[in-house]
């Protein structure tokens, strides 16, 4: 039951069409955990720094886990 409550929810809020995540290609690891770290957000950090430890065991250049963490730093509102 609960589930299904969730459902609605997550039905009635979502958006319309999902936000493109932000490319890393362009910027360095350095450069994105400057990001991570200007925007001040300990779990912005920390996610950050894990991304870039997945980033430099990648294969082939990937920069999926660079573009992560710059989607969680831009996700993460430091307003709050």
């Amino acid at each position: 039951m609960a589930w299904a409550a969730a459902s609605a929810i997550t039905a009635v809020y979502a958006a319309d069409a999902p936000r493109p995540a932000p490319d890393a290609a362009g910027l360095t690891p350095e450069e994105i955990f400057e990001r991570a770290v200007d925007n001040g957000n300990e779990h912005a950090i920390k996610f950050a720094d894990t991304a870039l430890d997945v980033a430099a065991a990648a294969e082939d250049g990937d920069t999926r886990a660079l573009s992560a963490a710059l989607n969680a730093v831009r996700l993460i509102d430091t307003e709050d």
